[in-house]
C-alpha cells in the first residue's frame, strides 16, 4: 500500500457522542488501517470515550489536533493548505463547520449532510470551493446531482458491527415492554411525536417503558413544535450543560416510572441500551443520511421503525426495516428554511407500530434478525474504504 497517499485531513471535530465526531472517527481509523501515515485533525476532539488500545492509538492524531486548535485560535489570520485530501463538514446551503474555510486541500472533499433543500447564490459560491463531494444517502446525492456543481459519490455511513450486534440483554427490564428513541433533541427529529404516541400506548400498557436519548447541548426554538401541535413547552436548560427532560416529560403527562431520560451517552455503551429494547421508533421529519441511530439499533437485531421519508428511505428500501409510510406535509416556521421532502408521520401509524410489537413479539424478533444478519455489510470499514478509495486514491469507478 505504499503507493497510497500517506496524509489525510479533517476540518471537523471527533467525538463519541455526534453523528459527525463518529463519522470522523471511523473514518480516521480506516484510514490508518489501509497504511495511512499522518492525520490531520483541525478541530481538538470533543468529547471521546474509546477503548483504551484504540486511544493509545490515536493520542498521537488528538496531540496534533490540539495544537493545530491552539495555533488556529491565536492566529486568525492564518489558513493551512495541504496537498492531500481535506474532508469538509457541509450542510445546508453548503454551510460548513466554523472555521473550516481556513483549511485548503488537494482535493477538498464535501461530506455532505444536507437536511434543507436550499442553495443560493451565496451557497453555490462555496460549492465552487470543493473538488467532491460525498453524499451520505440517495436522497442527498440526488439532490446534489441536481445542482450539477461537480463530481457526486454516495458512500453510505455505517455501524461498528463488532459492538452493535445481536446478543443478550442484562434482563433487569424483562417485566417491562422497553420502547427506545434516539436523536439530539430538535424539531427535525420529531421527539414530539414519539411522545405523543407512547402516551397513547401507555394508557392501555402500563408495562411500557420510554427510554430517551435525547439530549442536546442547545434548547430548540419552540415555534415549530407548538404549530405541529403534540407539545407546547420545551425543556429547560441544564445548570451545566444540556436539557432537563426528566421534569419536561413530567409536565407532558408522563407518570414517574414510564420513561428513563438517559445523559449524554458515548457510542462505546450504546449497544448495553439497545439490547435492552423491545423496539426502536424513528418518526423523524428529515435526515440527511440514513440514521446512523436507527442502524445501530437494527444492528442489534431490535425491531425498528423509521419514518419513510428523505434519507432513512434507504434503510426500507434496502435493508427492510419498518416504514412509517404515511407521511403528511411537514407546516414550517416563517424563519424555517425550505422543509422539502421532509415528512410528517402519522401518530396512529406509531401506535400501531408498537401495538404490533407488542403483541408479536416473537415475530418481531425473528424479522427484525433477518435485518440484523443484513448489518455486518453496513459495517463502517468497507464503506469508508470506498470513501477514502475515492478521495485518497482517486478511483473514480467507485463512485455511485
Amino acid at each position: 500500500m505504499s503507493s497510497q497517499p500517506s496524509s489525510l485531513a479533517i476540518s471537523w471535530a471527533l467525538a463519541t457522542i455526534s453523528g459527525y465526531g463518529i463519522y470522523g472517527l471511523q473514518i480516521v481509523m480506516q484510514f490508518l488501517r489501509r497504511g495511512g501515515q499522518q492525520v490531520v485533525l483541525t478541530q481538538q476532539p470533543a468529547i471521546t470515550s474509546l477503548p483504551p488500545l484504540t486511544q493509545a492509538k490515536l493520542e498521537p492524531v488528538f496531540d496534533l489536533a490540539r495544537k493545530l486548535h491552539d495555533f488556529l485560535q491565536k492566529n486568525p489570520e492564518e489558513t493551512l493548505s495541504f496537498n492531500h485530501a481535506v474532508l469538509h463538514g457541509c450542510s445546508s446551503n453548503f454551510a460548513g463547520f466554523p472555521g473550516q474555510d481556513r483549511i485548503w486541500g488537494k482535493p477538498n472533499v464535501g461530506c455532505c449532510a444536507i437536511e434543507h433543500l436550499v442553495c443560493n447564490d451565496h451557497g453555490r459560491k462555496i460549492a465552487k470551493n470543493y473538488d467532491i463531494f460525498i453524499a451520505i444517502s440517495q436522497w442527498n446525492a440526488d439532490y446534489l446531482k441536481s445542482l450539477d456543481i461537480g463530481p457526486v459519490h454516495l458512500c453510505y455511513q455505517g455501524i461498528d458491527y463488532s459492538l452493535f450486534n445481536p446478543g443478550p440483554n442484562s434482563g433487569l427490564y424483562r417485566n417491562r415492554f422497553v420502547v427506545f428513541s434516539g436523536g439530539k433533541f430538535e424539531f427535525r427529529k420529531a421527539q414530539d411525536i414519539v411522545l405523543a404516541a407512547f402516551k397513547r400506548f401507555r394508557e392501555k400498557h402500563d408495562d411500557a417503558l420510554l427510554v430517551t436519548c435525547w439530549q442536546n447541548l442547545t434548547a430548540p426554538e419552540g415555534s415549530a413544535f407548538e404549530r405541529a401541535g403534540h407539545c407546547k413547552t420545551m425543556p429547560q436548560p441544564a445548570p451545566d450543560y444540556g436539557l432537563q427532560f426528566t421534569p419536561w416529560l413530567l409536565s407532558q403527562g408522563l407518570p414517574p416510572g414510564s420513561f428513563i431520560d438517559l445523559p449524554f451517552t458515548h457510542n462505546l455503551l450504546m449497544p448495553t441500551v439497545l439490547r435492552e429494547c423491545d423496539m426502536a421508533i424513528f418518526p423523524n421529519r428529515c435526515e440527511g443520511g440514513t440514521n446512523l441511530v436507527a442502524m445501530e439499533a437494527m444492528a442489534c437485531g431490535v425491531p425498528t421503525y423509521v419514518a419513510y421519508n428523505t434519507g432513512q428511505k434507504d434503510l426500507v428500501d434496502l435493508i427492510g426495516c419498518g416504514g412509517f409510510k404515511t407521511q403528511k406535509t411537514v407546516v414550517p416556521t416563517p424563519l424555517m428554511r425550505s422543509v422539502q421532502d421532509w415528512g410528517e408521520t402519522d401518530v396512529d401509524e406509531v401506535v400501531e407500530a408498537m401495538e404490533y410489537v407488542y403483541t408479536n413479539q416473537r415475530e418481531a424478533r425473528e424479522k427484525a434478525k433477518v435485518i440484523a444478519d443484513k448489518m455486518p455489510q453496513w459495517d463502517w470499514s468497507p464503506l469508508n474504504e470506498k470513501l477514502l478509495q475515492i478521495v485518497c486514491d482517486q478511483k473514480t469507478e467507485a463512485a455511485a
